[in-house]
């Protein structure tokens, strides 16, 4: 296996995690008598996302990551979800989309130019430091405030449930 077919793996395990995280928080706010819209909106700090942009951020870097690598396209989803239930399906749906890439199509030169439009700028990268300072860390620092959003709201979550199965 490359190393970008390593990072879709990275990504699918990430979001696997991620479902069943959220999976946690939907039973614990109907066992605690939180409404679930309280915890989409919750942002750990006012300059923050709140947990549903977190989610779908998290997918984003995920399915935008892997198409820069293979050299296509990342379907377009709409951003508007308002429940748990239909975050789950944004995730379900980025897994199959991963999933359906051929690791094949990830190899390719260490050396590529990728490049990031950012919101008023580009961003230039080699494939390979596209991967470690970019797809990679934004995936996770956008999976760890998620978690940390619903730790923070109460859920009992854990290392393990951020880490989930480690074979």
């Amino acid at each position: 296996m490359s190393l970008y077919s390593e990072t879709k793996a990275q990504f699918i395990h990430g979001l696997h995690n991620l479902s069943a995280i959220l999976e946690k928080a939907r039973i614990w706010a109907q066992e605690n008598g939180t409404t679930e819209s309280a915890l989409l909106e919750a942002k750990l700090a006012d300059d923050m996302f709140p947990l549903v942009r977190q989610v779908q951020v998290t997918c984003d870097m995920a399915k935008r990551g892997v198409a820069r690598l293979a050299d296509i396209d990342a379907p377009v989803m709409e951003d508007n979800e308002s429940t748990i239930e239909q975050l789950q399906t944004r995730i379900a749906t980025t897994l199959t989309w991963l999933e359906s890439v051929a690791d094949a199509q990830l190899d390719g030169d260490d050396e590529r130019p990728i490049m990031v439009k950012a919101r008023e700028h580009e961003l230039h990268f080699t494939a390979r430091s596209f991967v470690f300072s970019f797809a990679v860390p934004n995936f996770y620092f956008h999976f760890t405030t998620a978690y940390d959003i619903l730790r923070q709201a109460g859920v009992p979550l854990g290392k393990r449930d951020f880490l989930g199965k480690i074979n």
